[in-house]
């Protein structure tokens, strides 16, 4: 399978072209004048060094040595580059401002720098149908994320719709953009490109640069979800599998799935499905539901754990012990499940 593409040119590398393009010119033109004068002139090199710097630059001081008719010729010559490397240099930054490309680079530079402060979160990338739907629900949660995208209309279009929008333009195939994105300090990955190809390339550098990622990749194809967890995805979603079922079900079991529907974010009720970890030196480790009394203290059901080598045990009987590393999940309310939060971690007193 071939992962060899085309790669657009980003803003920021065509104008460091434009720079480094003029740059190149005056200096070719200083060494080039410079030379010329020595061979015409048989002047010392610093002394033509001199005349070409103060020739190029035309602040006017005098000639150190009276120069010949050829020498005269060859610096008019010279002059006359000068000012056409200077007019293109000009209306090369002119165009910049006045496109906004030069805003267009301390914006992209500015994103770098804030994604490049973030810790433990979340990376998206891909803004099409399925990454804008991971994002709404992060930004309704409130957990810090950065988006990759490589077509600038997805970016704004984007940016209408969450502020603040922490994002870098870019091909998330690539290691540096994964890097500018803060892959080595993110906690979870989501991969939600149209194509499997470029899903199984993120992930496979994804998890070369962070191995203790979490990542999430979306696949198109039911063949391509071995592949993928092989490449180190943690999890492999099929959109088309999961709207299917989501049909029949609602055909079939309507209240079942209004209820999910709630529990998920998406009623108008405040209920959710939320998983709480017990971490080392919590209150809970070692004692049974019964005597934690959640449902009486925070209001929430817990309705599962999953233990720490990530078995789990649904619907918990009072006598269930607690230990570290588990991963209390629960149904109840955002206040609810903010009250268990603390509680877990010991900053209420039972």
């Amino acid at each position: 399978m071939l992962f060899s593409k085309h790669k657009k040119k980003t803003a920021e590398a065509e104008t460091v072209r434009k720079f480094t393009t003029i740059l190149s010119f005056l200096l070719l033109l200083v060494i080039f004048s410079t030379l010329g004068i020595m061979f015409l002139e048989k002047w010392s090199f610093l002394d033509a060094l001199w005349h070409t710097i103060i020739t190029i630059s035309t602040v006017g001081y005098g000639e150190i040595h009276p120069l010949s008719t050829s020498g005269r010729i060859f610096s008019m010559f010279v002059i006359i580059v000068a000012f056409a490397v200077f007019a293109y240099g000009a209306s090369t930054v002119a165009a910049m401002v006045f496109e906004g490309q030069l805003r267009k680079i301390f914006v992209i530079k500015r994103m770098e720098k804030m994604a490049s402060k973030l810790k433990n979160h979340t990376i998206i990338c891909g803004l099409g149908r399925t990454g804008q739907a991971a994002i709404k629900e992060l930004w309704k949660e409130k957990i810090p994320f950065v988006v990759i995208e490589k077509d600038e209309s997805k970016i704004e279009e984007a940016k209408e719709n969450y502020p603040n929008l922490i994002y870098i333009l870019g091909d998330a195939t690539q290691d540096e953009t994964l890097i500018k994105a803060g892959i080595k300090s993110a906690a979870n990955l989501i991969v939600a490109t149209a194509d499997d190809a470029d899903n199984l390339f993120i992930t496979l550098s994804a998890k070369n640069l962070n191995p203790n990622l979490r990542i999430v990749t979306r696949a198109n194809r039911e063949e391509n979800v071995l592949k993928l967890k092989r490449a180190g995805a943690t999890e492999v979603i099929l959109p088309n599998v999961i709207g299917g079922l989501r049909m029949a079900s609602l055909a079939i079991r309507p209240s079942v799935v209004t209820f999910l529907d709630i529990v998920t974010h998406h009623g108008e009720i405040d209920l959710r499905l939320e998983e709480v970890r017990v971490l080392k030196g919590s209150p809970f480790h070692g004692r049974l539901l019964k005597d934690l009394e959640i449902p009486k203290k925070t209001g929430v059901i817990v309705i599962g754990v999953r233990r720490k080598d990530g078995s789990f045990i649904l619907n918990p009987t009072s006598t269930t012990m607690i230990l570290e590393g588990d991963s209390l999940i629960i149904i109840g309310t955002r206040e609810q499940a903010e009250k268990l939060k603390s509680f877990v971690k010991g900053e209420e007193s039972e």
